[in-house]
């Protein structure tokens, strides 16, 4: 049974700014074809799903954690997808993405981290304290942006 596709939306501050963003815009190249990847075809497909699975963990209140380590060609392969010019090494990665969800069917990302750079618990708990901050944010909010399709993924590459 197909069900339909999660909009992926992100989380925008008072000041337009966007944690979700900034986070994306801090990883390697590398990484971000990742998790740009595992949230088009995994998350926005399997929404809260995915914390029945490996790939995601329920934290209580509506906040979600969306794990990714597996490399992109792992992920590619697995969901189908041919990148022309994809990295094919195994260069698993070890990224955490907050999300929490919102009315019509929307995933809206607040934010994440690399757990592989900063695998120390005090800042993983760091992290999970400002994504429920920024939960708290969001449902104050109560607006979300419409995520960019990246139907051109394979531009990245």
């Amino acid at each position: 049974m197909d069900r339909a596709p999660w909009t992926i939306a992100y989380f925008e501050l008072p000041d337009g700014s966007s944690p979700y963003a900034t986070f994306l815009s801090n990883l390697d190249p590398y990484q971000r074809s990742v998790v740009l990847l595992a949230v088009e075809e995994i998350l926005a497909r399997e929404g809260t799903d995915v914390c029945a699975t490996e790939w995601g963990k329920a934290l209580g209140g509506g906040l979600y954690e969306f794990r990714i380590r597996r490399s992109l060609h792992t992920i590619a392969s697995n969901v189908g997808r041919d990148i022309p010019g994809m990295d094919t090494s195994d260069r698993t990665t070890l990224i955490r993405v907050f999300f929490t969800t919102a009315a019509g069917h929307v995933i809206v990302l607040l934010g994440g981290f690399d757990k592989k750079r900063r695998p120390h618990a005090r800042w993983q708990d760091r992290q999970i304290r400002r994504a429920r901050f920024l939960l708290r944010e969001a449902r104050r909010a109560g607006t979300a942006t419409q995520f960019p399709k990246n139907g051109d993924l394979n531009d990245m590459f």
